[in-house]
């Protein structure tokens, strides 16, 4: 996943999708918070009238014992019924129109007139000094009736806190929530990671003693300049190991030339698309990868693109791929005198290629021309004996053909 604009659509959608389920979850603890606050309340409500009844079972109880003034426990009695009273108001304005609790509240209403009723007549009786009347209704008549109450009341209560038990349940659904939200944050983080192959070497670009330049036109490089090594392609060698010249390429196209290789349709995809890139580059990261590309598709362990210096008399290493930093440093400057196949393919604008061997790796050295002439070498080294092989070469030649584009000469 390597494109800015897709890059850039993804970490959109993480922001958006991050934002909306933060806003949700704002909105689910909020409801979570009011259930929480309203089962309180109904909480406090229900204790309220449970205490009230309490009271006035207190209060009747009282009225039997012996020395105990009625008038203070009828008051009593007046305030619990005053308390419970409230609490019953308060549940009824939770009742939001919900029929069961409205029904069961209308059952504590009834309730509590019959004992109301009951306590009035539990006082005559004592009174009236029939105190066994008196027990008789503390005893069951009150007792019956105040269950009653306490019953209808726990309904209400259960019916009225069903809505404001939600409350807890939204507590699973943000669990549920956040870990979309975490789960979506790591497959875009995962998406975004660099797909590169961690086995490919860097393109290297390294500054010459010398002033070597690019083309400064618009849509060319800017000024680079570099250094770099060619194990095989650099080393003098004798004259029996040097090839003679293979192909005199000075004029061919390089559309003449894959189609005369037999190359198949993938991969003449894959270098009309390294060639397009070739010609397209503005900095130095866009052409260490089509240059990087460029090697994968030569299945060239090691590339130098070699130019020619201000005065056209030796060659320097502009671009490498491939090579240790060892190697890089002991790169020297090549000669027209130098004999390897790449100055060999410099000084003859032909292409050379290098047999492999059981110790060493195949070559082949592609010269970049321009109307002025030679300008440069594009140097592999091939993998897997494919030097010599006449889509290899093809291939080699479509790439030096672009990159012979690049090269400043004196005309431009």
């Amino acid at each position: 996943m390597t494109r800015p604009a897709v890059r850039i659509a993804l970490v959109l959608l993480l922001v958006v999708g991050v934002a909306a389920a933060a806003w949700q979850l704002q909105a689910l603890e909020n409801r979570r918070l009011d259930g929480v606050r309203q089962q309180d309340t109904l909480d406090a409500v229900r204790d309220q009238i449970g205490h009230a009844i309490d009271d006035s079972r207190t209060a009747q109880q009282a009225y039997l014992a012996q020395g105990q003034g009625l008038d203070f426990w009828e008051a009593k009695f007046a305030e619990a019924m005053a308390s419970l009273t409230q609490g019953l108001a308060a549940l009824r304005a939770q009742a939001n129109e919900q029929p069961a609790a409205i029904e069961a509240l209308d059952a504590a209403d009834r309730a509590l007139k019959v004992y109301e009723g009951v306590d009035r007549r539990i006082r005559s009786f004592v009174v009236n000094g029939t105190d066994l009347m008196a027990a008789d209704a503390v005893y069951e008549d009150g007792l019956k009736t105040a269950g009653v109450i306490r019953t209808s009341v726990e309904q209400a209560h259960a019916a009225l806190v069903g809505p404001a038990r939600t409350g807890y349940d939204e507590r699973r659904l943000q669990y549920i929530i956040a870990g979309a939200a975490a789960g979506a944050g790591i497959l875009v983080s995962l998406l975004l990671l660099p797909t590169g192959r961690k086995d490919d070497p860097e393109v290297e670009l390294h500054a010459p003693e010398g002033s070597l330049h690019l083309n400064e036109r618009p849509g060319r490089l800017d000024p680079v300049a570099v250094a770099a090594p060619a194990v095989d392609l650099v080393t003098p060698a004798p004259v029996a190991a040097v090839p003679t010249v293979v192909e005199a390429s000075r004029r061919a196209t390089p559309v003449a030339v894959a189609a005369s290789a037999g190359l198949s349709d993938e991969t003449l995809d894959a270098a009309a698309r390294v060639c397009t890139d070739l010609a397209r580059v503005k900095d130095a990261d866009e052409l260490r990868d089509a240059l990087g590309r460029a090697a994968r598709l030569l299945d060239a362990s090691g590339v130098i693109v070699w130019v020619t210096d201000a005065a056209g008399k030796s060659l320097k290493p502009l671009l490498t791929y491939g090579y240790p930093e060892e190697a890089l440093r002991r790169i020297p400057t090549l000669t027209r005198e130098t004999d390897n196949p790449t100055t060999a393919a410099w000084r003859g604008a032909v292409t050379e290629f290098v047999d492999a061997t059981d110790t060493a790796p195949g070559a082949i050295a592609v010269p970049l021309l321009v109307p002025q002439g030679c300008v440069g070498v594009l140097a592999a080294e091939i993998r897997h004996g494919r030097e010599a092989a006449v889509a290899t070469r093809a291939l080699a030649q479509i790439v030096a053909a672009q990159l012979a584009v690049l090269i400043p000469t004196e005309s431009a």
